[in-house]
Parts: C-alpha cells; structure tokens; sequence
C-alpha cells in the first residue's frame, strides 16, 4: 500500500512539474507600449539638464523580437509661423501658410534625429529605462518611464568637442556704437550703407539711450555651457539692480560645417511658452508690405541651424554676427517699407522724438530712407553682430580646440 501511495505522489509531482514548465514557456512578456510619437500635447514631458523643453516629439518603437527592447527617435515637432506673422501670411498668396510650417531643431543641437536603444523595464502598463550612450562626439545620460498615454524622458548631455564649450563672454565696454559691429557695404552708394546704421546706433531710442547704451545696460554676460545651450545673464530692465540667469533651452549651438562658424538653433516654441504671449508682425504699421518670399528663404535656417561668425583678434577679443547669408533676405524682405512713404515718414517721427540734440541729423536721413531699395540692391557686404571680451582666461584656447 505504502508502495502505491508512493508511486501515486510521484506521478503527481511529475505532472505539476511538467504543468509548471509548460506555463513557463507559454508565458510571454509583452510590451505594454506599442508605436506611438509622444508630443507636448500628447503626453511627453522631456527635460533636457533638469529644465523643461518643449517643440519636440518622441517616438517609441518597441522591438518586435524582444519586449525588452525599444528605441526612441528624438526630434523637431512642427512649429506654424503663421501665428507669429499674422496678417503677413494672411495676405500673402493662397497656400503660402504652408510653407510657414516646419520642424523644429532637433533635441540634440546639431542632430535632426537622435536614436536611443533603450532596455526596458516592465511592471504591468508601464515601463522604464535608464541608461548611457556615446553618439557624435556627445555623451546622452537618459532615464524615462513610459505607459500608453505619457512618456517622461530626462536627458543630461555633455558635448565636449564643442569647441565653445564652457567659454563666458562679456561684452566689450560701451563706447560710441561699441558693443555692436557692423559692416555694410553697396555698390549703390558706398557709404549710406553705414552712414544710416551709425545714425540709427547714436539715435536716442529709449530713455534718452542708445541702442548700444541699453544693450550694454541689460546683457552683461553670454555663456555657452557644455550640454549645448547658450545662457545669457541679463537684466530686465535698464533700472533694474538685479542681473538674471535666461532660461535654459531656449537658445544652443554647435559649431558649424564652415570655419569659423556656429549654428545657432532657436527654440521657437519654448520662446513663446516663455514670453507668455505672441506678438504678431501684423500689428505693425505697413508691415503687411514685407516679401514673405524672402522671409521664406530663411525658414530652413530655423531646423537646421542659423548661421553665425566669429573672429578673433588673438587678445581675449572676439566678434559674433550674422552675414550675408541671414541679413540678405531679411533686408530684401523689408525693402517695400522704405518705398512705402507713409512708413517711411512715421519711421523718421519715431526717431526724431527719440533723438533729442541728434534731430537735425534724423531730419536728413530722410533721402538715404528713400534709397534705401537701391541700397539693399547693390549689397556686396553686410554684417552685424556683437563684441565681446574673454571673461574666462582659457576661453579663446577652448574654441580653438
């Protein structure tokens, strides 16, 4: 008896065993997550150095061979510049607005796409994921956890090769146009280039200062930190005691394709969450006369980078601007104002109330204003920018790397 109760507790084990195994293998782990881009309005909330960016979309893609697996494709969401240009688009002919819309910069400044394999971690409808990778000369800490509806993804990036990395500049001392540069020259004439912009520089604009004299008063410092992202300390107000640390992701660099050259990429969408409000182009007065198709010649700039350029001068001094290759366009774009007379003659009332002993000299700018057109025609060089000084010793050597 005891022999075939024995036996009987065998064959009772060896079925569990066999029932057990075979649950094991028909147990699959499944994602809870299938293909889906996460955007602002669609459950993304990415930080990138512990502060909130905006503008960009993530998209999961699971791994069809192994649930544990996924990559997660970061770039631009669409921005619409319409709602900044208004009537400017509005007026424009029909299927223009389309042409308004474009990708914002990717996350990574420099990178349209950035690509992360990531191992998974599941525990029911969520997963998460922490990890580290080396891409592009750039180092990309991430941690994320994801469900269906909402994926949270903190990145720390360090670009090392970034040749401006961890520089600080302040801008050279005000002194007649000095801290701007600028550099306009026109076969049409070749001094009203200049003559206009040093007029429109020593003009008093606002608060019986200069453009150059309220610069000075509310940027003291630019940095560009080692994740990519420009910060400028700054004031509020030309009365204000208290300087300000800008947000971060709302300007970054890489350096550029050409020699001396940086991409500077502007987050468009953080801008306007920040500034709290939009102002349109169309409530100025002529405005709706601007050539949105010159506009359109700088929309591919706000992806893939707008172009600066520096020079040095090999004792901590350096110059940034913009060239030809922005201004251009910008100056062709506003070319129909200044034969707008209207606009023309307001322009000059503005500048005069504002130019106290200097309104005999705004008076008669009146006739470069009106040639202006011939002027933007005949450009042959033109820059504008800002100077600045070393405010860390190494900082020149740091670029040059």
């Amino acid at each position: 008896m005891k022999k075939e109760l024995f036996c009987y507790l065998t064959f009772l084990l060896c079925v569990a065993i066999c029932f057990v195994s075979c649950s094991d293998k028909d147990e699959t782990i499944v994602c809870p997550i299938k293909n889906f881009t996460f955007t602002d309005v669609s459950g993304l909330a990415l930080t990138y150095s512990g502060k909130p960016m905006l503008g960009k979309k993530v998209e999961f893609i699971p791994d069809a061979a192994d649930a544990t697996k996924a990559r997660l494709i970061l770039s631009g969401a669409l921005v619409d510049l319409s709602d900044i240009l208004g009537s400017v688009a509005m007026n424009s002919r029909a299927g223009i607005t389309d042409l308004l819309k474009f990708a914002s910069p990717g996350v990574i400044p420099g990178e349209k796409t950035t690509e992360l394999h990531v191992t998974l971690n599941i525990d029911g409808d969520m997963v998460t994921f922490s990890g580290e990778e080396e891409q592009n000369g750039g180092i990309i800490r991430y941690n994320g956890s994801a469900t269906k509806s909402f994926l949270k993804l903190d990145l720390n990036v360090a670009l090392p090769e970034n040749g401006f990395a961890d520089t600080s500049w302040n801008l050279v001392p005000q002194k007649s146009v000095e801290p701007v540069y600028y550099v306009w020259k026109t076969s049409a004439n070749p001094i009203w280039g200049s003559i206009l912009v040093r007029a429109i520089f020593i003009a008093k604009v606002v608060d019986n200062k200069s453009i150059p004299q309220l610069l000075s008063a509310i940027l003291k410092e630019v940095r560009f930190l080692p994740d990519g992202n420009i910060q400028a300390v700054y004031k509020n107000g030309i009365a204000d005691a208290e300087w300000n640390d800008s947000d971060l992701n709302l300007a970054m660099y890489r350096m550029g394709e050409q020699e001396n050259q940086i991409k500077l990429f502007l987050n468009l969408s953080q801008i306007m969450d920040t500034t709290m409000s939009v102002t349109t182009l169309s409530r100025a007065s002529g405005i709706s006369s601007v050539d949105i198709k010159e506009l359109l010649k700088l929309i591919p700039m706000l992806s893939e980078g707008i172009p600066l350029y520096y020079e040095q001068d090999g004792n901590g001094g350096m110059k940034v601007y913009v060239g030809e290759d922005v201004l251009l366009p910008l100056l062709k774009a506003v070319k129909p104002l200044f034969e707008d007379e209207e606009f023309v003659n307001g322009l000059l009332e503005m500048l005069e109330a504002q130019a106290g002993d200097m309104a005999s000299l705004v008076k008669a700018l009146k006739p470069v204003l009106k040639s202006l057109p011939k002027v933007i025609d005949g450009t042959t060089e033109v820059k504008f920018g800002i100077m600045f000084t070393a405010l860390q010793p190494s900082a020149e050597t740091n670029i040059l790397k």
